[in-house]
């Protein structure tokens, strides 16, 4: 990370690439931007005259004490100044709200802009970075993130212009009364920039380890309620609530260093302009008594001398807060900055060809760089050189072993990698020229898993067909033997479901995962392990199903094991990333190869069932 434990802030949190991206965000509001900006700078020119003011008051007093004769005139000029005086810090205040607001608005709109952005980027990284990431872990470091860039976004606007120019006039109009008295307020300013940088360096690596470790907690909780079931039939409730106190005590140990540090850093950084001030005002007294500046001279550069280290603190609290802020916003940042696309791919053509799933692999071969190049071992290839042509319509079994290379084969199939070498084609058209979404409207898989989410059971059947019809909906429901549980539903297609579908059985979901196949009416189907977890009678039931959302387009039935439901066309045996075997069943069974050695012949029961 940019940002080490140690605390130390690395100049990459700053790089001008990462902040690059937010222009796309920012440029579009730049109105807002500006009347902010503006609106703080006239709050800010407001409210450095202030001490001018007062200046003029106490000055006309003790004019108007000692010479009587313009006592009548000179009070008539301190009550205008007095109205002058309200009436500025009235529309100061009127200024700081309406800047307040204007800033408030283009920090929630280009907020909520940029969580769509990195959820749709989040969306676009490649399957292997979601395999590799723990979902908990991210969700946490992207809410955090972009809500740190969101109030990096406001205090930098509400900040850092007002600020600035509230500086620089006090530092002026001081030097203009008084340059002695001047050098005496500034004298501690160095130090106060030195424990800005110091203290904000020190407050950023505190944070980062403090972001990092709420993330892996949280990410250990989502797992947890993941497989709450487990944890519960187990008895580690008590465990994990052990082990979230044991994590979050040293969080809050952590915590607990950085609220040390900021209070320590900003009380000193008070003590040095404490010392501003007093030495401004004890060396002005002294000055009075010696006739050198009048008393309205030394009352009007005592505030400068207290007013000059509030915008500068301003800017010294903006500073740290968006070195704090960055720890967790690096992540957001990153993500913009290397949108990195699922995989790359020459200009897409069309795929409008009349065929009907025609699958080819001419000398495939593909290795996971990053899992090897991690143990500085050479890539093991989880295909290597595999050949095969699939006819459009075939049902094509593919076994073998686990680890053996037969989900890597379909994830090159639906094109979550490419190649290393060789190439495939569907219908004689390379994937390569194929944008990923383009290809994957013409395929649909069942996984042993199916994904349902919270919604309606037709939310679930239609996903990612979105313009389906109910008719189109009850149709692919019936056609999967579905419609007779629905039925039973309280509110059928329209009935709600938990998350995950808990409410339904594994053989109602994988139903429901089927016509939501049928109603994609894709040219190729895959079915990895669709049947896995499911006892032998629910596995008959989803038969009739099966058979229905084969018909008619190429189907590659994944499984481990050799009795399958569905009579394959022919079988490729995959291991060791190599094609073993391909052939018909009755060819490979009198070859006393793989499958001949591994087939298991379904029950008697079971073959009644299906018969």
């Amino acid at each position: 990370m940019p940002c080490s434990p140690g605390g130390r802030f690395h100049p990459a949190l700053l790089q001008r690439g990462r902040w690059q991206a937010l222009a796309p965000l920012l440029y579009p509001r730049r109105f807002w931007i500006a009347l902010a900006l503006a609106l703080g700078v006239a709050a800010a020119a407001l409210g450095a005259v202030e001490p001018l003011f007062y200046k003029y008051l106490l000055d006309a007093l003790v004019h108007g004490a000692s010479a009587s004769r313009a006592r009548a005139r000179e009070w008539r000029a301190g009550v205008l100044a007095l109205a002058g005086l309200g009436a500025a810090l009235t529309a100061q205040r009127l200024l700081q709200v309406a800047q307040s607001l204007t800033v408030n608005r283009v920090r929630f709109d280009s907020s909520f802009e940029l969580s769509g952005l990195v959820l749709e980027r989040l969306y676009a990284r490649p399957l292997s970075f979601h395999q590799h990431s723990g979902a908990g872990y991210l969700l946490t470091r992207i809410d955090r993130g972009v809500a740190a860039l969101g109030q990096v976004v406001g205090d930098v606007l509400q900040s850092l212009a007002p600020n600035t120019i509230n500086l620089l006039l006090m530092m002026a109009l001081l030097w203009r009364l008084s340059p002695r008295l001047a050098w005496v307020g500034l004298a501690p300013m160095p130090l106060f920039l030195w424990a800005t940088v110091r203290g904000a360096a020190t407050l950023a690596g505190h944070e980062e380890v403090v972001q990092e470790g709420w993330s892996r907690l949280y990410s250990r909780v989502t797992e947890v309620l993941s497989g709450i079931k487990t944890v519960k039939s187990m008895g580690g409730e008590a465990l994990e609530v052990a082990e979230y106190q044991r994590q979050a005590r040293l969080i809050f140990r952590r915590l607990w260093r950085l609220v040390f540090a900021d209070a320590s850093y900003n009380e000193a950084k008070g003590a040095l302009a404490l010392l501003g001030r007093l030495g401004v005002a004890g060396y002005g007294f002294w000055l009075v008594t010696r006739g050198a500046i009048t008393p309205g001279t030394w009352i009007a550069a005592t505030s400068y001398a207290t007013l000059l280290y509030g915008p500068l603190d301003g800017l010294a609290s903006t500073y740290s807060g968006v070195a704090r802020q960055m720890a967790a916003a690096t992540v957001v940042l990153d993500f913009l900055a290397e949108p990195g696309p699922e995989v790359t791919a020459a200009p897409p053509r069309a795929f409008h060809t009349p065929g009907r799933g025609a699958v080819r692999f001419e000398q495939v071969s593909y290795a996971y760089p990053a899992r090897d190049a991690a143990r500085h071992l050479p890539p093991r290839w989880a295909i290597d050189r595999v050949s095969f042509h699939i006819e459009a319509g075939e049902t094509i079994a593919v076994i073998g072993p686990s680890g053996g290379g037969k989900t890597t084969l379909m994830d090159l199939l639906l094109r979550f990698h490419d190649p290393v070498a060789g190439r495939i084609l569907i219908d004689g058209v390379d994937l390569r020229t194929l944008a990923p979404s383009q290809l994957r409207r013409h395929m649909a898989v069942v996984l042993q898993e199916p994904l349902l989410l919270q919604g309606t059971i037709a939310d679930n059947v239609a996903y990612g067909c979105a313009h389906a019809s109910t008719r189109q909906i009850h149709a692919a429901v019936e056609a999967a033997q579905a419609a007779e549980f629905i039925a039973r539903l309280p509110r059928g297609l329209q009935t709600p479901l938990g998350e995950g579908g808990a409410r339904l059985s594994g053989g109602e979901k994988q139903r429901l995962a089927i016509a939501r196949a049928l109603l994609r009416d894709p040219r190729i189907l895959i079915l990895d392990e669709a049947t896995a977890h499911l006892d032998a009678a629910s596995e008959a039931a989803l038969n009739t199903a099966l058979r229905r959302l084969v018909r008619n387009r190429t189907a590659i039935v994944i499984s481990h094991r050799l009795a399958s439901m569905l009579t394959p066309d022919r079988i490729f045996v995959i291991g060791q990333g190599r094609l073993l075997e391909q052939g018909a069943p009755e060819a490979l069974l009198a070859s006393d190869g793989f499958y001949a050695r591994h087939h298991q012949p379904l029950p008697p029961a079971l073959e009644t069932v299906l018969a």
